[in-house]
């Protein structure tokens, strides 16, 4: 009975617990259900981020290169398209758009489920289409975008670079990117691409579960990135560029016309460098692209034509070419300075044979017999200044020789090697573009180092006397940068300062006010004596007015004694792709170098050419860069032709 009695109170406790259980949950469930769902609705929030436009780029006068403008694209957020409807929309977006709708569906699958991305660019049609069919097309909208253009077409591609959407390692560097944004992949675009990207802004609203908005809650605008202002001109610029495409053309010319050639020339490259503070007046490759292409979209098929033609290199700081006899003005400045003139003289003014051949005195295994490039003529008796000025092989030889005999084993072997770094060569010289080759200044250190890592590079006995007389007139194992090659001119024109190259001098805000000021950077003054620069630049001047690049000149009547330089003519190596039996090379002709300065009387501007298998430096680079120099003395530029002369 008393058990009987407690079992009953236990179940009306029980029935008393869970009445109040259920009934709270009705009340919430039912009563007070609209409550809640509206609440729940309320707290929904929406962040729509916008993408800050690029900053401007403009050349050193202010004309502009690189913009961004506002312009529609179609924004799609597939959290707001119901599942059943999403194959519907997407279909619908490719009529519109007049894309496959495979194409479509991937942009749907690369953003991934529920994410908000920008599908594409629209024109004024589309985009009252899409605002007029907001109910056939949940989750697509019309968003005003920042677009990239070049209103410069193709000038200066490889300067500015192109941009492109964040590649994965690019997003994990920087967790902070926006997936629909664009970053600089190349050139002044990478390189500078933290102070070009500027401040994304966004709108936070209260939106309910179908993405109605309900009330704003936050707002950022966007702040775009800083104007940079180059240091390069357009027209100088411009010249250039041509220049360098007719170099390639007169080439070719040259080549059709004597028959005497493995390939056509296809690539060229130059620069023109101010010598004072080291800035780029204007830096060219050819061929080049637009980036606008990278704006708009380029079809896999585009792409590779492009890669096929080798545009994207920017061969004026990437490509390495052995510097031939443009490179005889650094073994010019160390003999003078340090007084290492060949055997048998003693001063620059000394006379010794400029023969066809030079039989040289070896034991161990270096080359023998070293032809002259008048071979099979010699070339009669000369000093240092009438060798610099015909380009005599034999002379600076004798000096490489003198240098082993006296010095071999000791450090001053390095003198000429030594100098070459002190003027930049071997070093990337830092200027701000992306990529920069280093270049290759040899010695017996680094053969012994190729022989431990890179053993195919040298041979068993290391490095011997016929390395240094070839690295004395700037072959063998001697590689350079056409922008190492100018900075090497540049420190020797001005009296030993070298300047680190520099694109941008100075970068502004959106108001016009200065942001930074890139001021020039003297790296080092190697000191070159005040008689020895006097004697290069004029012997400089006969190179143009008397040796190897006179015929290339003939056309500047007396103004070709405000200019000075020197031609080159580079032996190649054979070019070999694939490894063991599949390893197939095939030879080279002759790249065409040309380095000059002018005025040469007060220097302030060098100019670099190259023209890759071109052939020979003063026939073909030497007329291009004198229709360049023509132009930066404020002269008519005329016509690049061949002086149908070689010259060295």
């Amino acid at each position: 009975m008393k058990l009987s009695w407690r079992l009953t109170w236990m179940v009306l406790v029980f029935v008393a617990m869970f009445g109040v259980l259920f009934t709270r949950l009705w009340f919430v469930q039912v009563a007070a259900g609209e409550t809640y769902d509206r609440q729940a609705d309320n707290q929904n929030v929406s962040i729509i981020r916008t993408l800050a436009p690029r900053g401007n780029i403009i050349d050193r006068d202010g004309i502009p290169l690189a913009t961004s403008t506002l312009e529609p694209w179609i924004a799609v957020d597939r959290k707001q398209i119901p599942l059943e409807d999403e194959e519907r929309v997407i279909q619908q977006l490719s009529g519109l758009l007049e894309l496959a709708a495979v194409e479509v569906s991937a942009a749907f699958e690369d953003a991934g489920s529920g994410a908000r991305f920008l599908l594409a660019a629209v024109d004024t049609k589309a985009e009252f289409y899409v605002l007029e069919h907001q109910d056939e097309l949940p989750g697509v909208g019309i968003e005003e975008v920042p677009v990239r253009r070049y209103p410069q077409s193709d000038v200066m591609a490889h300067v500015l670079g192109h941009i492109g959407r964040p590649s994965p390692g690019d997003l994990e560097e920087n967790p902070n990117l926006d997936p629909n944004s664009t970053v600089g992949k190349s050139g002044v675009e990478r390189y500078y691409d933290e102070s070009l990207q500027g401040t994304p802004g966004f709108v936070a609203n209260q939106v309910n579960a179908a993405g109605k908005v309900l009330k704003p809650l936050d707002e950022r605008a966007t702040r775009a990135g800083a104007t940079l202002q180059l240091t390069t001109d357009i027209d100088a610029q411009r010249v250039l560029e041509d220049a360098l495409q007719e170099g390639v053309d007169l080439a070719n010319q040259v080549k059709w016309a004597t028959g005497e050639y493995t390939n056509l020339a296809e690539r060229s490259a130059g620069v023109v460098m101010d010598v004072t503070d080291g800035s780029i007046l204007a830096m060219g490759s050819y061929p080049d692209f637009d980036p606008g292409l990278f704006v708009s979209g380029l079809t896999q098929r585009e792409f590779d034509v492009l890669l096929e033609r080798k545009v994207f290199s920017n061969l004026a700081i990437q490509a390495l070419y052995p510097p031939a006899s443009t490179f005889k003005a650094i073994t010019y400045t160390a003999a003078v300075e340090k007084r290492l003139f060949p055997d048998g003289t003693l001063s620059a003014d000394d006379l010794i044979e400029c023969s066809a051949r030079l039989n040289a005195p070896f034991t161990d295994a270096s080359q023998l017999v070293w032809r002259n490039w008048t071979w099979p003529n010699d070339d009669g008796y000369q000093d240092l200044h009438t060798a610099f000025e015909r380009s005599c092989n034999i002379y600076f030889w004798q000096i490489a020789l003198r240098i082993w005999n006296d010095f071999k084993g000791t450090e001053l072997e390095n003198v000429i090697q030594d100098w070459a770094r002190a003027v930049g060569m071997g070093e990337r010289t830092g200027i701000d573009l992306p990529y920069e080759a280093q270049g290759i200044v040899p010695d017996r250190e680094l053969f012994a180092e190729w022989g431990d890592e890179q053993p195919w590079r040298v041979r068993p006995e290391g490095w011997l006397g016929g390395d240094l007389m070839q690295t004395a007139v700037g072959q063998g194992a001697v590689l350079s940068t056409p922008l190492q090659l100018a900075t090497a001119y540049a420190t020797l024109a001005n009296g030993g300062t070298f300047w680190q190259p520099r694109i941008v001098q100075r970068s502004f805000d959106t108001d016009g006010q200065l942001i930074n000021e890139y001021e020039p950077v003297a790296v080092r003054d190697i000191g070159i004596a005040p008689a020895t620069v006097q004697a290069l630049l004029g012997d400089m001047r006969r190179v143009v007015t008397a040796g190897t690049a006179a015929s290339a000149f003939s056309d500047m009547g007396a103004d070709a004694y405000r200019v000075g330089g020197k031609t080159g003519t580079a032996q190649m190596g054979q070019e070999c792709e694939g490894v063991g039996e599949e390893r197939v090379c095939k030879d080279r002709d002759n790249t065409a170098w040309f380095a000059g300065v002018t005025p040469i009387d007060n220097p302030r501007y060098v100019v670099v050419v190259v023209v890759e298998e071109g052939g020979s430096g003063g026939r073909v680079a030497a007329p291009v860069a004198r229709h360049i120099m023509q132009y930066l003395l404020g002269l008519e530029p005329t016509a690049i032709s061949d002086p149908k002369v070689e010259g060295d």
